[in-house]
């Protein structure tokens, strides 16, 4: 994918919460697209093969909605649904080995979480990083602690590729990663948890429109 086609789809990055109350993986990321999302992830670290048929209906989603898929982790699963990409967190597979498996043509993006750890990683076959958490957040168990907007500004600085910012973002923080060196910003649960997850994905949208034009042309 050119790089100036990533950046603009990597504005609006929507990630599935699988524990989400009342609201599945597939009706969370239908409401994220009819609001605007740019890019759509599927993460579920607790995969089972049970939940395949629900990831290749989210896969032929995006695909009629012209957004690229990514799936979270697990590349297998991504190769097996011809997903468009795949995210790995620093303890997940070597990008190199996705890169191997997905082909030239494919989206891998790795986390990254401070300027130490951006030095130490190797980004020869990544196409974008995920940094934070910006602000706090609950959505993953796993989450490491708050990074904050100083952080953020001091990865996009030195990072060679787009930077995504993560972690309690919405739609009146949104601007202010933006405003940080960030390409994009990616949520969860300020959609999925949500009273009204239309509501506040719309909102989102909006506040990222307000920023940078997503929808201009290429």
């Amino acid at each position: 994918m050119l790089a100036k086609v990533l950046k603009r789809a990597l504005r609006f990055y929507f990630i599935t919460d699988d524990n989400a109350p009342d609201l599945s993986p597939l009706d969370q990321v239908n409401i994220s697209i009819n609001a605007g999302a740019t890019i759509i992830q599927y993460r579920n670290k607790a995969f089972a093969l049970h939940s395949f048929e629900e990831v290749v209906a989210i896969r032929k989603l995006c695909k009629n909605s012209f957004i690229p898929f990514i799936v979270n982790d697990n590349i297998l699963l991504a190769k097996a649904v011809m997903a468009d990409g795949v995210h790995l967190g620093q303890k997940d597979e070597d990008p190199a080995i996705a890169r191997d498996i997905l082909g030239s043509e494919a989206i891998i993006g790795t986390s990254v979480h401070d300027p130490d750890e951006l030095k130490r990683t190797d980004l020869s076959n990544c196409n974008y990083i995920g940094t934070g958490p910006v602000f706090p957040t609950a959505t993953k168990a796993d989450a490491q602690k708050v990074r904050g907007l100083s952080n953020l500004e001091a990865v996009a600085k030195k990072s060679p590729l787009p930077v995504v910012a993560i972690g309690g973002i919405t739609s009146t923080n949104a601007k202010s990663c933006f405003e940080r060196g960030a390409t994009g910003i990616a949520v969860i649960s300020s959609v999925t948890r949500s009273k009204d997850p239309e509501k506040s994905a719309q909102e989102l949208s909006a506040s990222i429109r307000n920023y940078c034009d997503v929808f201009s042309q290429v």
